[in-house]
């Protein structure tokens, strides 16, 4: 069904045919990873980029976790980036599968399925359900989990508990990948253990079974997010300092941080929801506080301890959310939990109340047509040049056909070479497969200086003529081998 619906959407016809897109840095750094895997036999302790320096590129990151993994499909099948895409899509295709099978426990089919649909049909979901970015990877992967908690651990009024240790297993191994591709992902085991400890208290009323079960599984699944933040930290201070960010990124200055919720507020929650559903969304994550008595303890709690866990992340990392809109991607459970929980106290209306949930059901299909009709536009915004959307730094076709050139000189990854000017450490060093180093437009002539005589490159390349006049003097040899179109290619010596 999943599949079905992104096809219709167009997110799933086009795997070969697509360009980076918006956000190239991001997905280029990514893809860098994957990429250099590859060549670098596998080794899964060293995730590398192709910003090296012409020294090594190996880089402090989260648990590259779909990185890793599309070397693998690289080395089976030959490096394709269709096969990263294909592995995102697998890994949100089950989780969305799995979201469906939880909703289906508290809600009836029909309202499962439009709710699933208006999820899906979120633009920030339709865009990174087919990237390299390791928030859909690991949101695929949270929402495992959860299914598997409730049907592992919370009891169901007809339906019986699993109880097999291959579910166990596969609960642990979901939700420590989950986490360790994502730190957002903690928020939910934070939620976990936080219904485990409070089901300790009886007045609460929170019911469990198995607790020690889920205590120890709860324990198991820190094992590796714990033991590769402590790898990627030596690896920050050994290597290419903290490459991507591991730490908590606080704002002191009062202003500052009432900007970054006005850039956050003014972009991107119309990419989550359509401009009516943003309000409607917004209410319903309020709404289970005013109808606790119609829903069972233990699901009110987790879903308010996974809002406010979300809320308390946004607010401390607000200015991660300013220019990254997939950072929201692994907050998506606290809505589908909202929506669980409200769906189940609707559940319990009673029957000569049809009318309202008749209401209800054209509410949902109203909801599921503007945000399928938004989606698609939205999308296809996303991959037509020169729209606000669409913004990539570089065009994807030009490259390639640059790349052919120079590879046919014999110059390929052994080379040293400099490149500008890039907005991002990675875009054209991977667009072009080259080891060296990237010259931005803001750079001074001391970095500048500082760069060529760090690296010595072999080679410049150039995708903007006043870069080219900026880096002459500071060569000898300075001697153009090859053009296509604005990217040119210089033999160059200091």
């Amino acid at each position: 069904m999943w599949c079905l619906f992104n096809a219709l959407i167009g997110g799933f016809s086009h795997f070969n045919e697509r360009p980076m897109g918006v956000h190239q840095g991001a997905q280029c750094d990514r893809a860098s990873i994957a990429l250099n895997y590859y060549y670098n036999n596998l080794n899964l302790l060293y995730p590398e980029v192709h910003e090296n320096r012409c020294k090594d590129g190996i880089v402090s990151c989260e648990f590259p976790l779909s990185n890793y993994l599309t070397a693998v499909l690289y080395k089976c099948f030959k490096y394709d980036e269709k096969y990263f895409r294909i592995l995102t899509f697998i890994f949100v295709s089950i989780g969305m599968y799995t979201l469906f099978l939880l909703f289906t426990l508290y809600i009836k089919t029909i309202p499962a399925y439009l709710l699933l649909f208006i999820l899906n049909a979120s633009p920030i979901l339709l865009f990174y359900t087919s990237n390299f970015i390791p928030d859909a990877s690991a949101l695929g992967l949270s929402l495992s989990a959860w299914y598997l908690l409730f049907r592992l651990f919370i009891p169901h009024p007809y339906l019986p508990n699993y109880k097999k240790g291959v579910y166990v297993l596969c609960f642990i191994l979901s939700l420590t990948f989950a986490m360790a591709s994502k730190t957002t992902c903690f928020i939910h085991w934070m939620t976990m253990m936080g219904v485990y400890i409070l089901s300790h208290f009886k007045t609460l009323k929170i019911e469990l079974v198995n607790k020690k079960v889920l205590l120890s599984s709860l324990l198991f699944a820190l094992i590796l997010p714990i033991v590769w933040q402590l790898w990627a930290r030596y690896l920050g201070k050994t290597h290419n300092s903290e490459f991507f960010i591991l730490h908590i990124p606080l704002i002191t200055d009062k202003v500052f941080y009432q900007n970054a919720w006005n850039v956050y507020l003014g972009n991107w929650p119309q990419e989550t929801f359509t401009g009516p559903l943003q309000y409607l969304m917004g209410g319903l994550l309020l709404l289970p506080f005013l109808i606790k008595k119609h829903i069972s303890n233990t699901l009110w709690y987790i879903t308010v301890l996974n809002t406010l866990g979300c809320f308390l992340f946004m607010a401390i990392m607000i200015n991660q959310f300013m220019y990254h809109d997939y950072y929201i991607l692994c907050l998506l459970p606290a809505i589908a939990l909202n929506w669980l929980a409200i769906g189940s106290a609707a559940s319990k209306i009673k029957a000569n109340l049809w009318w309202v949930k008749v209401g209800v059901l054209v509410i949902l299909i109203i909801a599921m047509r503007l945000q399928f009709n938004y989606g698609r536009i939205n999308l296809e915004s996303r991959y037509t040049a020169g729209t606000y959307w669409e913004q990539s730094q570089q065009k994807t076709i030009d490259y390639s056909l640059f790349k052919n050139k120079i590879n046919a000189l014999g110059i390929s990854r052994k080379n040293c070479v400099l490149v500008g000017y890039d907005g991002a450490p990675n875009n054209v060093l991977y667009l072009l497969d080259l080891n060296g180093r990237r010259i931005n437009e803001d750079f001074n002539t001391e970095q500048i200086r500082e760069a060529v005589n760090e690296i010595s490159p072999q080679y410049l390349i150039s995708n903007d003529s006043l870069f080219t006049k900026t880096m002459e003097p500071f060569f000898k040899e300075f001697k153009l081998i090859s053009q296509e179109k604005y990217l040119s290619l210089y033999k160059v010596s200091n």
